[in-house]
C-alpha cells in the first residue's frame, strides 16, 4: 500500500511538471539580449513567455548588459511580452528552433524603449481614401488600448495623416468617436493631424515617474 502511495504520488507530480512546461523533449538554452530598436542600447525589463500549453513565466534582463538565459522547449511557440515603465509594451510570437535533444541559442529582442518623440506604433487603420476604420484597424487600435493601461507614466501623441487636410481633419474625428470610450486613458493622449501619409502614427509625447 505504501509503494502504490509513493507511485501515485510520483505520477501527480509528473503530471503537474508536464502542465507547467509541456511534454519534456527538445530542450534549448536561449542566450538571449534585449536592445532598444532607436539607441541599439541594452536594456533591462520584464520578458514574459507564454507558452501554449503550460503556465507563462518572466524573466528580467540584466542591467548593464540586457543579457538573459532561459531554458525553452524547442519548436514550440511562445507569445513573448515585454513589460517595464522604461519600455513599450508589446507582446510578439517566438518560437526557439532546434533538432536537437538539447542545444544553445543566441537571440536580439529589439524593445521600444520610452522617450520622448519615440514611434511606439505605425498604423493603417483607415481604408483608401476614407474616414472609415477598418476592422484590422479597430484590432490595432484595441491592442494599443491594452498597452495604454500598462504604459501608465507614458504620454502619447495621435498623428492622423492624410492625403489632404479635410480628409485628416475626418478622419481625426472619426478616430475621436471611436476611442471616446477610453475614459480616463484620453487624459494621457494628444490629437494632432498631418498631409504626410495615409497613416495613424502614435508616438511618445512625454514620460513621468509615477513613483513620486
Amino acid at each position: 500500500m505504501k509503494y502504490i502511495t509513493v507511485l501515485v504520488v510520483f505520477l501527480l507530480a509528473i503530471i503537474g511538471i508536464q502542465a507547467q512546461v509541456g511534454d519534456i523533449g527538445q530542450q534549448v538554452m536561449l542566450k538571449a539580449k534585449v536592445i532598444d530598436v532607436n539607441t541599439k542600447r541594452p536594456i533591462s525589463i520584464g520578458v514574459e513567455f507564454q507558452p501554449k500549453v503550460g503556465s507563462k513565466f518572466v524573466v528580467k534582463s540584466k542591467e548593464d548588459t540586457g543579457t538573459f538565459d532561459q531554458l525553452l522547449q524547442a519548436n514550440n511557440e511562445y507569445e513573448v511580452t515585454f513589460e517595464g515603465d522604461n519600455v513599450y509594451r508589446e507582446t510578439i510570437n517566438y518560437t526557439p528552433k532546434s533538432n536537437e535533444d538539447y542545444s544553445e541559442i543566441t537571440h536580439t529582442f529589439e524593445v521600444k524603449g520610452l522617450a520622448p518623440g519615440v514611434v511606439v506604433e505605425d498604423l493603417d487603420i483607415f481604408g483608401p481614401n476614407s474616414t472609415d476604420i477598418t476592422a484590422k484597424g479597430k484590432a490595432a487600435l484595441n491592442k494599443m488600448k491594452i498597452s495604454m493601461r500598462f504604459n501608465r507614466n507614458t504620454h502619447f501623441i495621435f498623428q492622423v495623416n492624410g492625403p489632404n487636410k479635410t480628409l485628416a481633419d475626418n478622419r481625426l474625428k472619426t478616430l475621436k468617436d471611436y476611442m471616446g470610450d477610453w475614459r480616463r486613458l484620453l487624459d494621457r493622449v494628444e490629437y494632432e493631424t498631418s498631409t504626410s501619409g495615409n497613416n495613424l502614427q502614435i508616438k511618445v509625447k512625454q514620460v513621468t515617474d509615477i513613483m513620486k
